[in-house]
């Protein structure tokens, strides 16, 4: 069963996709917490306006400005990130589904709620900061996956070079040449060398 990993053509690909899910989190970080903040009352009066900050509440348009774009670019991230992760072998099946599932899941929440702040319930705000803080915690575990698939694994002390067998040093079963008849040992001699006295097998010698 081959180790899990990437081949080496795919390794700085996948370490520089990596970079960039880092770079993403870390710029979307400092854009959330200068443009909406992270408290909730900070989020509230985002979306619904600030008489002291003479904002006015959220549009529908301006809504749809930014969570189209969000809905196109987040989940191609996702699908592209988990299938890299998914052939490397690294993550089981139900661990990677998991994440997954959670990744979508807070990746949506994160959309839905600036909505939902806007036109059902101002306490959904904490909703928003939870997804936000979601998002930004599956995108570093997933360049991490992405690190640890295109890290090569060390050689192990039984592998080549490490005063192991190597492949041509195996015993070959079955491979020996048979012994002649002539060669054939009928018991112990003395000392491992072949008896002295001729077997009725010694008549069939041919010179």
């Amino acid at each position: 069963m081959p180790e899990p990993g990437l081949p080496a053509a795919q390794r700085a690909p996948a370490l520089v996709f990596a970079g960039f899910l880092l770079l993403v989190a870390a710029s979307g970080a400092v854009l959330f917490v200068e443009k909406v903040g992270l408290g909730a009352a900070e989020v509230r009066e985002f979306y619904l306006g600030s008489e002291a900050r003479f904002t006015s509440p959220r549009s529908l348009v301006g809504l749809l400005e930014v969570a189209v774009p969000h809905l196109v670019a987040v989940p191609l991230v996702l699908f592209a990130v988990i299938h890299v992760v998914a052939a490397a072998g690294r993550l089981g099946p139900r661990s990677l589904g998991w994440l997954a599932g959670a990744s979508f899941a807070v990746a949506l929440a994160g959309v839905a709620a600036g909505f939902g702040v806007r036109y059902l319930a101002p306490w959904l705000a904490w909703g928003k900061v939870v997804a936000f803080v979601g998002l930004e915690a599956v995108l570093v575990a997933w360049a991490a996956l992405l690190a640890a698939a295109a890290w090569p694994r060390p050689v192990t002390a039984s592998g080549p070079g490490r005063g192991g067998p190597e492949p041509g040093d195996q015993p070959r079963r079955g491979l020996e040449p048979a012994l002649g008849v002539d060669q054939q040992r009928l018991g112990p001699g003395v000392g491992g060398e072949p008896e002295a006295a001729l077997t009725a097998l010694d008549h069939h010698r041919l010179g």
